[in-house]
């Protein structure tokens, strides 16, 4: 296995821990029906689907690709907080893995 898989490979499961939390801290909506909380609920829910989506990119091969969509993905997880801080911690981790991965091995 060469290190551009094995990074791809890191970078994939990293960014799936991170998406897989973003979409279980959407899933934390409670009993009471608020439509903010809702319209948040399903705005992270679709950056954690993203960001899985992103990391099977970088798996795929497309390392460059899939590392930017995880680190701005990540980054809007931060800054707006939507779903968990950590999995957009572990979604900007994955993405710069995702950008080593391209530039190893040339």
């Amino acid at each position: 296995m060469t290190e551009k898989r094995l990074l791809a490979l890191i970078a994939m499961l990293i960014g799936l821990i991170g998406g897989l939390l973003i979409l279980v801290g959407a899933l934390d909506i409670g009993r009471q029906f608020n439509l903010n909380l809702a319209v948040s609920a399903i705005i992270a829910a679709l950056l954690g689907v993203a960001i899985v989506l992103g990391s099977l990119m970088i798996y795929r091969g497309k390392y460059g690709s899939g590392g930017l969509v995880n680190i701005v993905l990540g980054i809007i997880v931060i800054v707006l907080g939507y779903g968990s801080t950590t999995g957009g911690i572990l979604a900007i981790i994955s993405g710069v893995l995702g950008l080593v991965a391209s530039e190893s091995g040339k």
